[in-house]
Formats: structure tokens, sequence, C-alpha cells
């Protein structure tokens, strides 16, 4: 067994590897988009206003750590390699940073995951799931959700457009318009909405938009990483 961070043998993720992740601080971090500087918003969220994709459909947002050294390659190895095993380590990421972010910053993150009536995640399009053999998020979800006690509802289907890694903040923008559709009956709930990396923020806003188009009463995302 090796290191998904660093080939190191002995670890799918090894203590070094670990200790070197960038966590974001729920004290400071932007409640809006999860970025990691914004004691309120972020610089580019502030000069957005209340009217970008992110404000008009997410009510909280939050990342577990910066996309940086050894985050990408962790993700990568687990997304493009094939390397499933990852999947429950991931997910207690997501369930850590929830759980310290709601006792630590109360007034910007209370309840984000105790208040939480379903947790739904991005889905991946069909071509990615033909592609991967496997629903990268829903594998993270479903050990997510037996750590939290929090249900998990497959709400969503994506349709559409494959991979949007290269591209820009406009063209993620436009391709996620009209992504997603939902599934489940998500009227009244307020829901925990999981994805592995936000970039410009153009997935988690399209897919919380559909949520709450559906009925959801509130929708906070919660991401492993944030591109900055």
């Amino acid at each position: 067994m090796r290191c998904a961070g660093c080939e190191r043998s002995g670890a799918l993720i090894c203590q070094d590897c670990l200790a070197a992740l960038t966590l974001i601080d729920p004290r400071h971090s932007c409640t809006r988009c999860g970025a990691p500087f914004g004691d309120l918003l972020c610089t580019e969220c502030s000069v957005e206003g209340a009217s970008s994709a992110m404000a008009e459909a997410l009510d909280r947002c939050l990342a577990c750590a910066a996309y940086t050294h050894p985050l990408p390659r962790i993700i990568k190895a687990y997304k493009d390699a094939g390397e499933r095993r990852l999947a429950p380590y991931l997910a207690e990421l997501l369930y850590d940073t929830a759980l310290h972010a709601q006792v630590v910053a109360p007034d910007r993150y209370g309840g984000v995951l105790s208040g939480a009536d379903a947790v739904v995640f991005v889905p991946a399009t069909a071509a990615a799931f033909r592609r991967r053999g496997f629903d990268h998020m829903e594998a993270i979800a479903r050990p997510f959700c037996e750590l939290s006690g929090v249900p998990l509802l497959d709400a969503l289907v994506k349709y559409g457009h494959g991979d949007q890694r290269e591209l820009g903040r406009e063209e993620r923008r436009e391709r996620a318009r009209g992504m997603y559709e939902t599934v489940e009956d998500v009227r009244g709930r307020r829901l925990l909405l999981i994805d592995d990396v936000i970039t410009t923020g153009a997935t988690m806003a399209a897919a919380s938009a559909e949520l709450k188009r559906a009925g959801a009463a509130a929708v906070d995302g919660l991401a492993i990483a944030r591109v900055w």
C-alpha cells in the first residue's frame, strides 16, 4: 500500500501528508464560497455582492482544506486512478470539518451538520460514471452519513457536460446552468450538499439552485477542497 499523496509505502494517506493539509479555519473562512480568507466574506464575494450565483443558491459554504499539496494528488488518485479505498478517509475529513465548524464557529456554521435533514451529493454525469465505474461522491457520501447519522438522499441527476477542470470561471458558470434535476422530494428540508472541489463555485451553486427550485428550505455546501 502506498500513500496517495507522496507514494510512500505503509498507508493510503501517510501521517506526513495528513499533517501537510492546509486546513481551512471555519472561524475565518468565507461563509458564502468556503474560501480560506474572509472573516465575513472573501474579496471576490464582497465584490460580486448578494446577486452572485453562490449567494442566491447557497445559505452557507464550508471547505475542509485548500487545494494545495498533497490534496490534488489524493483527489486525483481517488477520482482518476480508481483508488476507491480513499472514500472513507475523505468522508471522515468532511465529517471532522463540519463537526469542528459548528463547535468552534457556532455563529457562522451552527447546525451545519446537526441541523441537516439529509445529505445530498453532487452526482457524476453518466459519462463520468461509465469512465470511472462508480460515482465518486456517492461513495464518499455513504460513509459520511454513517459517521454523521444524517440520512442520505440521492436527490440529484446530472446531465450533459463532462470534465470542467480546464475551463475558466465564465465557461464553468455557463455549462452549469440547467445541468441538474431533482428526482426526490426535498420540499421543506434543510440539506447539506457535498462535493469534492470548489473552483469557481459554479457546480455547487447550480446544484443548490436546483434543490431550492424543488422546494428545499435551506442548502449548505460542504467540499473537500477549495481552489484559491
